[in-house]
């Protein structure tokens, strides 16, 4: 975080939204859900540099209860530790946004953060390969969105739910993933974090370090090409730290 110098990228007052991946009630030691440990470092780390103002928000996946996942995951721990109010979009009113011909119903919530972290796990899809940042936008929408997604294929209307709202950075948890399923059982140990400004190019590199090309991920080379972000990794300025 030290590196990244993301507390020059916010603005003082901002309200900070932290989205990570509670898919399912499992822990992060399961490779399917965000570490509390980031989640808890993040605060700290901005709070430490004049920042208050946070708020997680997340939705599970249509059979499962967010709050459920916030407790089992630890995020209620994160929450009174820290006095950071959960939110989950499950409960939220909608808004109807359309993005290359797709509508889609988004949680109002999400358009009062004004600084949006999105704190993905590294790690494989059964229809999609590898999911990361752009994927982990799921969380705010409706469940019935949430299946709609699934009728298109996933790739387009996730694309462009990042065209409507994206992040205003990434910190995707490499610590503990499963690389084949996305609701994990298989858990790899990686002790990586991948944090970026982009996150098309950050999932780009996310699919490389997996063993994929972006252009084997759809939903990356779609958000590419619609002004999402860039998938090129040869003009990315990649720092690798340790």
């Amino acid at each position: 975080l030290s590196e990244s110098r993301i507390e020059n990228l916010i603005k003082p007052g901002s309200l900070i939204g932290l989205k990570p991946n509670l898919v399912v009630s499992k822990p992060s030691s399961s490779g399917a859900t965000t570490s509390p440990l980031i989640a808890g470092a993040v605060i700290e780390y901005l709070k430490d540099k004049g920042f208050d103002n946070f708020l997680i928000l997340e939705g599970s996946w249509v059979g499962d209860s967010t709050k459920r996942a916030f407790r089992t995951c630890g995020y209620e721990d994160i929450s009174k530790k820290y006095n950071v109010p959960l939110f989950d979009t499950k409960d939220d009113s909608f808004t109807v946004k359309t993005s290359g011909g797709i509508k889609m119903e988004i949680c109002d919530r999400l358009f009062d953060v004004d600084f949006l972290i999105n704190m993905p796990v590294i790690k494989g899809h059964c229809q999609t390969l590898v999911t990361g940042a752009l994927k982990n936008m799921k969380g705010c929408i409706t469940d019935r969105e949430k299946r709609h997604f699934h009728s298109l294929g996933l790739h387009d209307p996730i694309a462009h739910l990042n065209k409507i709202r994206c992040a205003d950075f990434v910190i995707a948890d490499g610590l503990c993933g499963d690389l084949d399923f996305e609701e994990g059982g298989n858990p790899v140990q990686m002790n990586r974090i991948v944090c970026g400004t982009d996150s098309v190019l950050t999932d780009a590199y996310i699919a490389s370090i997996m063993g994929y090309r972006p252009e084997d991920v759809e939903y990356i080379t779609v958000a590419a090409e619609i002004g999402v972000g860039s998938c090129s990794l040869d003009d990315a300025d990649i720092i690798e730290l340790n």
